[in-house]
């Protein structure tokens, strides 16, 4: 089998061509951190069997300093792993991708350049002799439009062709001319240092380093050259709607308010146009997997324990696993745009300056953008931070952001509590999560973590529509992956709640006192159950919740005639009924598109009943916001730091939740019981100030601003 390595510059369309190669399903995106491991794929073309390798993005083979991510590229580029080697090169802007190519033809490996974005080229009034610049470069040239299968095509052919005649493969060698051609691929240690070029010709560090800039030098002199002859501009470009756009999006004034509306927008399409569809997975689900199950094992006279098993147990695990596929699918597909488009990226470079005003790494914030689909890849996303202190205060953040998860959550309780400005309650949560990230992130930089925050050094690709398949692709991987997830947990969850309901009541009445600071009281205990159900993962809560409080309030016992088609029929012109109300949403967002139709509405009464009105409710939501990660990422976490660093972060997490639970619980009740609620409030107070303070002493005596060196080291 061949192996076949796609390399190029961040944003060069590496996983574009990966994708049309091997027909895998990567993300694709325009920020740093897409793909932060080595992915690889198959395929097979002319009767050889390829093994294609997609590295993360990197500018030179040559970096002293780089993220993990493009060290994962430097050393198994050096390391001479793969057969052939893809160049992706971003036609509209050779000057820069043309220096890996140069590099990596110094290695003296068979490279392939696939000349992506043609069109791009084109639109810019770009002329590019492929011949000419394929024989100056003495290597072969693909010019790709990836949507082209023709392009591929093309480019597979190549492959193969240039594999089979891996000894005759291209080479720079007299490409650069003078002094610096003696050392044009000099080895390197993982640390960066020409350990080969002291050794053999006794320099020393100086000289080294001024070896580097003359061979960097010597290496844009020479695509200059070969710039002037092989690419033309036809005609000026007098209007650009990237640099149009962002005169608005970057402006200094505008930028935060359009990026908090554009957060605001993603909330109203998940809710709304999302919700639209809701009840249909609703009542599908529900006609095939609870009541149809149910109904055709009573047809057989299947005994009563089997049949709860099956239908109030599967079925109903199942039924509630689908019904997050509208709201949590919505919300990818627009993080998906936002990513291709070429959005996203500004929206880091926007919050970069306020965060280095707190201290914090501007960078960090596409992490924390990351974990609004969900906290695992917005840990593993932090590798792409170039710093050591910057990738644990990114990875201690992360947490906080509102998961996708979390947001089905918060639909089921804006449906029950908030007739009227739901969608402030979740434009609300979700700042309330940025917020107490930054404020995390303060206090680790102020503590264990001191130190200035790396620069931001970030390319901001332009604008552009992406495709229909492109959007919906991305959104269908992200979306599968977690209704798997999800649906993995809350079935087995749900048959296991109907079993041991008793219990579960005994055990969650015991714990619900430590609770009644924030409003949950003796007969709320299901909302305590739920609680300590969602550390296994967030998507099993609102099953718990529907499972029990169905239960406690008896609210099946009823029994109706079954009649599919109709079911189905209900089903199905619920979206239209649905989408007709979308301009009344513009008021309310987020009501009543939660999952759960049918019995929902009873649940919802239960929980009317059992909560503290509006205000318990929303204590309720900010504890769920903030507290313990799920265990998929505290192992995240533990994989990329240490275990000490996972304990911190669930302790400091759920400690926060509590406290600001119980703060806004008593703020807003104080007027019932003032001194009981300024007595809560302050103990918090003091509580927070203490552990601030231990923080401080830890970190470095009585300034702490010096970092504990074992628990650096440790991460």
């Amino acid at each position: 089998m061949m192996t076949l390595a796609l390399a190029g510059n961040p944003n060069s369309g590496k996983t574009t061509i990966f994708n049309a190669l091997t027909g895998g399903s990567q993300q694709v995106g325009n920020w740093p951190g897409v793909t932060v491991e080595r992915k690889s794929g198959f395929f097979s073309w002319k009767n050889t069997e390829i093994e294609v390798i997609d590295l993360p993005g990197t500018y030179a083979v040559s970096l002293e300093t780089a993220s993990l991510d493009e060290k994962i590229t430097c050393d198994f580029l050096r390391q001479q792993q793969a057969n052939v080697i893809i160049n992706v090169v971003d036609a509209s802007n050779l000057e820069r991708h043309l220096y890996l190519t140069l590099e990596l033809l110094e290695m003296n490996v068979p490279v392939v350049i696939a000349l992506n974005m043609m069109d791009v080229a084109a639109n810019r009034h770009l002329q590019i002799d492929i011949a000419q610049l394929s024989q100056k470069l003495n290597c072969p040239i693909v010019p790709l439009t990836v949507n082209k299968k023709k392009d591929i095509q093309a480019l597979k052919d190549v492959i193969v062709q240039v594999a089979m005649h891996s000894d005759e493969h291209s080479s720079s060698r007299g490409l650069i001319a003078g002094p610096s051609r003696d050392a044009l691929w000099i080895p390197r240690t993982s640390r960066g240092t020409t350990s080969y070029s002291q050794t053999n010709y006794g320099t020393t560090d100086s000289e080294t380093e001024d070896a580097d800039i003359l061979l960097a030098d010597a290496r844009y002199r020479y695509i200059d050259s070969v710039l002037a002859t092989c690419v033309k501009k036809t005609k000026t470009q007098k209007f650009s709607w990237t640099a149009c756009i962002d005169t608005l999006v970057l402006n200094r004034f505008l930028a935060i308010p359009i990026f908090l509306l554009v957060m605001y927008t993603m909330f109203f399409f998940a809710i709304n146009i999302g919700g639209a569809f809701q009840d249909f997975f609703d009542k599908s689900s529900e006609t095939l997997f609870v009541s149809g199950v149910d109904a055709v094992l009573m047809q057989i006279h299947t005994p009563s324990w089997l049949i709860s098993i099956l239908a109030n147990g599967i079925g109903k695990g199942i039924n509630t696993t689908l019904t997050f596929i509208p709201v949590i699918g919505a919300m990818f597909f627009f993080l998906a745009f936002l990513e291709d488009s070429g959005y996203m990226a500004r929206a880091a470079f926007v919050m970069d300056k306020g965060m280095r005003y707190l201290g914090l790494p501007g960078k960090s914030f596409v992490p924390m953008i990351v974990g609004f689909g969900c906290n695992v890849p917005a840990v593993l996303a932090a590798r792409t931070l170039d710093n050591k202190r910057d990738r644990i205060l990114t990875v201690m953040m992360s947490p906080f952001m509102s998961c996708g998860a979390r947001l089905a959550i918060y639909a089921v309780f804006t449906a029950a509590f908030f007739a009227k400005g739901g969608q402030n309650i979740v434009f609300f949560l979700y700042l309330t999560g940025i917020l107490l990230a930054l404020l995390t992130g303060l206090l680790l930089r102020k503590t264990f973590l001191s130190g200035s925050p790396a620069p931001l050094i970030m390319e901001l690709p332009p604008y552009h529509l992406p495709t229909l398949r492109a959007l919906c692709l991305h959104a269908w991987q992200r979306l599968k992956n977690f209704v798997f997830r999800a649906g993995k947990l809350i079935v087995p969850l749900c048959i296991v709640l109907g079993m041991i309901h008793p219990w579960l009541a005994t055990v969650g009445e015991f714990v619900t006192p430590v609770f009644s600071p924030m409003g949950i009281h003796q007969d709320n205990w299901p909302a305590t159950v739920g609680l300590v159900t969602g550390i296994l993962a967030k998507e099993v809560v609102v099953g718990t919740l529907n499972s029990l409080y169905a239960q406690v309030g008896h609210l099946n016992l009823q029994v109706e005639t079954f009649h599919f088609w109709d079911s189905m029929m209900a089903a199905v012109a619920s979206i239209p009924a649905n989408l007709s109300h979308l301009g009344e949403a513009l008021a309310n967002p987020v009501l009543a598109k939660a999952p759960l139709s049918s019995v929902t509405q009873g649940v919802y009464g239960e929980m009317a009943q059992r909560f503290d009105g509006k205000v318990g409710a929303i204590a309720y939501l900010l504890f769920v916001l903030l507290y313990f990660p799920c265990v998929s990422t505290v192992a995240a976490m533990t994989r990329e730091l240490n275990r000490g660093w996972a304990v911190f972060s669930v302790l400091w997490t759920t400690g926060v939740a509590y406290g600001v639970a119980v703060s806004f619980y008593q703020l807003a009740t104080i007027v019932r019981h003032p001194l009981s609620s300024l007595m809560w409030m302050l103990g918090v107070m003091l509580v927070f100030l203490m552990i601030v303070f231990s923080m401080r002493y830890y970190a470095g005596g009585q300034h702490g601003f010096v970092r504990p060196q074992s628990l650096y080291d440790a991460g």
